[in-house]
């Protein structure tokens, strides 16, 4: 059996975090749940995620802003990110300079969710 899939989710809502966590680990996945971005390079270096699931939303910090370190980091540019968001949609993440690997409106429907991470992860 090959390893489980790695991913990040950063979220500033716990009980939505715990969304993420449970569906991702009933698919099998190893879920690293991180409240907030502030330790975001830490926490890829200790778990090298395959995927990372970034709110934009997040207390007092803009994801778009943590989106485009993860992107101009030579140790971060390469790792999927899928953007999640209740208030934009899709239309205006694809207008932005660096645009995530895809897309995911809030709330989420759970099938979309899987779909888009075991597309993204698989290799």
């Amino acid at each position: 059996m090959s390893a489980l899939k790695r991913v990040l989710v950063v979220d500033d809502d716990p009980d939505i975090l715990e969304v993420f966590q449970s569906v991702l680990e009933t698919e099998y996945y190893k879920v690293y749940p991180l409240l907030s971005p502030r330790y975001i390079f830490k926490a890829i270096k200790e778990f090298s995620p395959d995927l990372i699931i970034l709110d934009i939303m997040l207390n007092g910090m803009d994801g778009r802003a943590v989106f485009n370190k993860l992107r101009l980091n030579p140790e971060t540019e390469g790792i999927p990110v899928i953007m999640a968001s209740a208030r934009y949609d899709e239309n205006y993440i694809l207008s932005q300079q660096y645009h995530p690997d895809d897309y995911l409106e809030k709330p989420f429907n759970i099938s979309q969710l899987l779909q888009k991470v075991n597309a993204l992860t698989q290799n």
